[in-house]
């Protein structure tokens, strides 16, 4: 049994990194003509990629999520980005500007609060608990503008 939570963080740490372990593929490298050339992005499908975001694509980004849905760590539903859009809209096309120009700091953007929720009544190995992943609402941002 572990009372500590030291202890238990590092049992749950270690039990998902043998998890998710990247496998040995051994000398696996793909050829330069693996992909066809139709399959490459082309040199205007890159610039597209790579073009600065515009404020109608974060907006419809922030629009497009659910409003009344749980609030982000910051405290705040979407419905709250959308009612006051048009005072707090320079501040996010700011964040995205900085993003894009790589001067904008992920870490403090990309991160998740996890629990594990026991599967099971006394649950007392890894393989008994479901991990829940509260993800940040900027990432959610993030995620919806590039998809």
């Amino acid at each position: 049994m572990v009372h500590d939570q030291t202890w238990m963080m590092k049992i749950a740490l270690d039990f998902y990194k043998d998890l998710f372990a990247g496998e040995d593929r051994g000398d696996l490298i793909l050829g330069r003509d693996f992909w066809a050339a139709s399959d490459l992005v082309s040199k205007e499908e890159n610039e597209i990629l790579c073009a600065p975001f515009l404020e109608d694509e974060i907006k419809d980004a922030i629009f497009s999520c659910y409003a009344e849905g749980a609030p982000g760590p910051d405290g705040l539903p979407f419905l709250f980005y959308e009612n006051f859009w048009d005072l707090i809209k320079h501040d996010i096309v700011r964040m995205f500007q900085d993003f894009h120009k790589g001067e904008l700091s992920l870490r403090r953007l990309n991160f998740a609060m996890l629990t594990l929720i026991p599967k099971v009544d006394n649950a007392n190995n890894m393989k008994f608990f479901r991990s829940i992943s509260l993800i940040n609402f900027s990432f959610k941002i993030f995620s919806k503008v590039f998809t």
